[in-house]
């Protein structure tokens, strides 16, 4: 491996720009630690190997489309599948409504759909202002959730009521017609399993479009009233509302949380969890040195997971496990997909930030010194740390650049994300685009 290189910075202020929009109280869950995988993990390869609490299931067999396969019939060998995996491994399940079955649909021949023809449209029983009997998706959430609640495989504990449908190739109806949508999932929902809890439908946030126009105008037509929890897609590096402008770091999502929040709260749902039930670093190996770097790719998440705990998210879904092109964090065996395969730097890093902020408090948001972050983390019996790292910093090809980081008295060592502790000595520390724990 190359040595790295060590880039000397000036001396740090001692005074930090705090940031405090919608810091969480309490421990930080194992929830907050969340996947999604592609369904290598049900068929031959191994389930995952990090801990986390939650598990999104999205298509891969399990969608309307896919179950609901004409009237009246439905197959849920794909979702028992999921259930008794995640199950069997201890971790509640989240449903993602996606896709409107062909048979359903009320244009089963626009090719315009991301699922197939007609998929993104609304059924045929359904009119553009809301009207109609709705009888063909009321007839599949109710029997999936009967189905749920029956099984013995395992259940589903959260309902997100349709996967972004900001995007017209995921859904391509009215306002009124999603509302109406969400009103019978949620009545239907919660008289036959009164526990379970109902998000929004993905609500994103990285466009004017996405959050301004199409989230507000969701949320005005009545949609507020179906939510238990709001969920959003938080790739923050397209473009970044309000700024417009792109970004390749993780840390654009801090200014949007305000101004997001603001939003929510014009509706009724400043109080509400946020799940951001899907996000990584790219999208099909786009973005920036995110999506090339294997260092970079562990800094991102690593960030990422930091941030989400230290600006009031309540969990954040990775999208994905064992995806080839997006957030990959594990490659399988080309000879046997069931052996362990290869865990990437990623998934390292996944587990080891994990460890760092599971069952401790991020309390006041974290502090921005020009491109040095600084996110201080507390615990009983006492504990105190600080996560830190310079967005200025950057990795190729195992070869990464630092600046050196003046450290305070309490601290005698520092932790890396791929779990390596090392001593403090001088008074500094190097620290790059990958975080590093400050501790004793």
């Amino acid at each position: 491996m190359s040595r790295d290189k060590l880039r000397l910075a000036g001396p740090l202020l001692s005074l930090f720009c705090i940031f405090v929009l919608g810091t969480a109280a309490g421990q930080i869950s194992p929830n907050l630690f969340s996947l999604s995988a592609a369904g290598g993990v049900v068929s031959r390869q191994p389930w995952p190997v990090v801990a986390f609490g939650s598990f999104r299931v999205v298509g891969n067999g399990s969608s309307w489309c896919e179950i609901n396969t004409a009237s009246g019939t439905y197959d849920w060998s794909n979702l028992d599948l999921w259930l008794a995996a995640a199950q069997t491994h201890g971790q509640n399940v989240l449903y993602t409504f996606l896709c409107t079955p062909q048979w359903a649909s009320s244009k089963p021949n626009d090719t315009s759909c991301k699922e197939g023809p007609g998929t993104c449209d609304p059924p045929f029983d359904l009119n553009a202002d809301g009207t109609g009997t709705d009888q063909t998706w009321k007839d599949f959430v109710t029997a999936l959730v009967q189905h749920s609640v029956q099984s013995s495989t395992g259940h589903l504990s959260y309902y997100e009521i349709w996967n972004e449908p900001h995007n017209n190739f995921f859904w391509n109806g009215t306002y009124a017609q999603l509302v109406r949508m969400a009103s019978d999932a949620y009545s239907i929902i919660k008289t036959n399993d009164p526990s379970a809890q109902v998000l929004s439908p993905t609500l994103g946030w990285d466009t004017t479009v996405q959050s301004t126009e199409w989230a507000s105008g969701y949320l005005a037509a009545g949609g507020n009233k179906y939510i238990d929890v709001v969920a959003i897609h938080g790739y923050v590096i397209e473009k970044s509302w309000p700024s417009g402008t792109r970004s390749d770091n993780p840390e654009t999502l801090v200014p949007l949380v305000s101004a997001y929040k603001t939003m929510l709260s014009t509706y009724g749902l400043g109080s509400k969890q946020i799940f951001d039930t899907e996000s990584s670093w790219s999208v099909n190996d786009q973005w920036g040195p995110y999506s090339t770097d294997l260092d970079m790719r562990a800094a991102f998440l690593s960030r990422s997971y930091i941030l989400h705990a230290a600006y009031g998210f309540s969990r954040l879904y990775w999208f994905q496990w064992n995806d080839p092109s997006d957030g990959t964090l594990w490659l399988p065996d080309p000879n046997d997909p069931s052996a362990p395969g290869t865990l990437y730097p990623a998934g390292i890093a996944y587990q080891q930030t994990y460890n760092w902020l599971v069952g401790r408090n991020i309390a006041n948001g974290c502090s921005q010194n020009g491109t040095v972050w600084v996110c201080a983390i507390s615990g009983s019996g006492g504990y105190i740390a600080e996560a830190v790292w310079d967005t200025a910093q950057s990795c190729n090809n195992g070869t990464c650049t630092y600046s050196n980081y003046k450290v305070g008295t309490p601290f005698t060592q520092y932790q890396t994300i791929y779990g390596q502790t090392n001593p403090i000595t001088g008074g500094t520390v190097p620290i790059g685009a990958k975080p590093i724990l400050l501790g004793n």
